[in-house]
């Protein structure tokens, strides 16, 4: 049996049977780790109730974070073994003399309250982007869903991390200075193709004598699907006619992380990928004695935006991806490490495969896309189609 994502409430309900001389009962709990299958372990005991001889006796007990956590503590073995992930609880009911088993038992994953810590560390879009994924449908293919527009406001993102701030500043500048460039380079070229595919799509038109100006571009986000080599990915319009893009490689990630920690940013996005798409005017140039006519590209504004991919997906004959060890220290301290902990058994070691594990039991673990917000730059910038 599983427990529902944030009901923490376990019920123990039975009816005497035969004739009971006892007037009063208490549960015992018992777990097991299932990570490494260790043995079942008597772990607490309920104060005593009045029986009910006749009818029903309900009984419960809350398994929130703090409670796993007192158990995980209690069951571990070893200095150098992190606390179990998943723990099996099951229950005995006791009336005098008398333990009779229930039947069956709950199988609990700690990465089930890792939302709920991230609200206490304050990490509130880390939080939000988890809550998707623990309250969806397990899905293995992210493009088929609809994306998540505006997840994270792109200042939140360059306010969190100055290695973003700082790489996003070098990308402007380099595609400013690309495309003012005398000479024709890859940046040039990527935005003339984008333009043709809207000229094809007959989403602008070639400027002529009798029509010498039209717009181009755009930066709208209503969802469309669009044709990848691998199928359908649905995705907002702006990202089928970005012309730019760079990934954020993972030494800025480990340098975001020597200089501000396990942060809401690391939580939420991770690596991610930067995209430019632009806007502006097709001009129709008539050319003169030395020059034939000719379009120019007048672009006026720039939009930079994020895309991440929000899943828990490992790299084909790779250890799983290492997302942290976590402490709780009481109900409203948590510490979150990522460099290697020695001493591991009171931490949690988790990875992307506790993920897995989690919806492997529950059907629940819903990968998607995410875009931030748009930053829209004006500028002044001339080329010929």
């Amino acid at each position: 049996m599983v427990l529902e994502f944030e009901q923490d409430r376990i019920f123990v309900k039975f009816v005497p049977e035969g004739d009971v001389k006892a007037s009063t009962y208490a549960v015992k709990v018992f777990a097991k780790n299932k990570s490494d299958g260790g043995k079942e372990e008597h772990v607490y005991t309920s104060p005593s109730y009045a029986l009910n001889k006749s009818g029903e006796n309900s009984w419960y007990i809350d398994i929130d974070y703090m409670f796993y956590n007192r158990v995980a503590k209690k069951i571990v073995k070893g200095t150098f073994n992190a606390l179990p992930n998943i723990i099996d609880f099951s229950f005995k009911i006791t009336i005098g003399d008398e333990e009779t088993e229930v039947l069956g038992f709950y199988t609990i994953h700690f990465v089930r309250y890792i939302p709920k810590i991230l609200a206490i560390l304050g990490w509130t879009n880390a939080e939000k982007a988890q809550r998707i994924w623990f309250t969806n449908k397990a899905n293995t293919d992210k493009a088929k869903e609809i994306p998540k527009l505006d997840n994270f406001t792109w200042e939140w993102v360059v306010s969190e991390s100055n290695q973003v701030k700082k790489e996003y500043e070098t990308f402007f500048r380099d595609t400013k200075s690309e495309l003012n460039a005398i000479f024709d380079n890859l940046v040039k070229k990527s935005l003339r193709n984008e333009i043709h595919k809207l000229i094809k799509e007959k989403r602008t038109f070639l400027p002529t004598p009798e029509q010498p100006e039209h717009d181009f571009g755009t930066f709208e986000k209503k969802i469309v699907d669009k044709k990848r080599i691998n199928g359908i990915e649905k995705m907002p319009e702006i990202e089928v006619y970005y012309f730019l893009s760079r990934k954020l490689e993972s030494i800025d990630m480990a340098q975001h992380y020597a200089f501000d920690g396990m942060d809401d940013f690391i939580a939420t996005i991770g690596r991610f990928n930067y995209r430019v798409a632009a806007k502006g005017k097709l001009v129709y140039d008539a050319g003169n004695f030395f020059s034939s006519p000719s379009t120019k590209i007048k672009v006026t504004k720039l939009a930079f935006y994020i895309k991440d991919n929000f899943d828990f997906v490992d790299e084909p004959n790779k250890s799983s991806q290492h997302l942290g060890y976590w402490k709780i220290i009481d109900k409203n301290e948590i510490q979150v490490d990522y460099t290697e902990i020695l001493d591991r058994n009171s931490y949690y070691h988790i990875t992307n495969k506790t993920y897995t594990d989690y919806r492997d039991a529950h059907n629940k673990g819903y990968d998607f896309h995410a875009y931030s917000t748009l930053n829209i730059q004006d500028v002044d910038i001339e080329l010929t189609l």
